[in-house]
């Protein structure tokens, strides 16, 4: 959502608390979530029950997080800010080894299948894949993405941000999404936690409406230009940048 690099540019050249910072952010990542949406749903990029999930789970722990931040101090804020965005920095391009592992360790499983197929006669092995494993995947899904709503979503409240450093890696590495998909995916699920949390930040006078009007629209250019352009990108290239953002 953007708010990774506003909130420490707000801070150090704006000269706003720590606390504002974070709330103002959440108000321009709003905007950003609209416009990178827009972006990436015109090339089919974004999984609509994945974001529908995610936004679900979102919408309700979002208030928490923007609550939850009053009780910490500045200093606190600002360093649990940076912790968090190091940890999250390797977890995207760690997808492919951690996609190779698996499919290394599930190699032997598959040879044995196929062994017992071919010992058996003439088996139908599309017949396995039936109405009702598809409908296991989909409930699967589906609660893989509210869990992953629900700490994007207090994490986006707590410090200011889309959720995106969550929701990526997590999508990326938890579900078969491809980046492209995993960004679109975060960007429409980010739109409605962000008013959200938003909202809270503002009645708690952490939101500096001086600038946060200039700072959405700024966003909305910039994330649909952002947008676009990243489908055109490689995806090895797209994670790389990503954990090179956070870092």
């Amino acid at each position: 959502g953007g708010g990774f690099v506003m909130i420490p540019l707000m801070t150090s050249r704006l000269g706003i608390s720590q606390h504002a910072a974070h709330g103002t952010s959440l108000f321009a990542v709003a905007a950003t979530g609209i416009a990178g949406s827009l972006a990436y749903s015109q090339n089919n990029s974004i999984d609509t029950v994945g974001a529908i999930a995610i936004t679900s789970g979102a919408i309700l722990s979002a208030r928490l997080g923007a609550n939850f931040t009053s009780k910490l101090s500045e200093r606190t804020l600002k360093r649990s800010l940076g912790v968090f965005m190091i940890c999250i920095a390797p977890l995207v391009p760690a997808k492919t080894f951690i996609a190779q592992w698996k499919e290394d360790s599930q190699g032997g499983n598959n040879a044995k299948t196929q062994g017992t197929v071919q010992g058996g006669g003439d088996v139908d092995v599309d017949a396995d894949v039936d109405d009702d494993e598809a409908e296991q995947f989909n409930i699967q899904k589906v609660l893989t993405c509210s869990t992953i709503g629900l700490a994007s979503g207090f994490l986006a409240g707590l410090f200011g941000v889309g959720g995106g450093a969550v929701v990526v890696p997590a999508l990326t590495v938890l579900t078969d999404m491809d980046h492209y998909t995993a960004l679109g995916t975060s960007l429409c699920a980010m739109t409605l936690p962000a008013i959200v949390g938003t909202v809270t930040h503002s009645q708690r006078g952490n939101v500096n409406m001086r600038i946060a009007p200039m700072l959405a629209m700024g966003s909305f250019i910039g994330a649909y230009i952002g947008g676009k352009a990243g489908v055109g990108i490689e995806e090895e290239k797209l994670r790389w940048g990503f954990s090179g953002l956070m870092a």
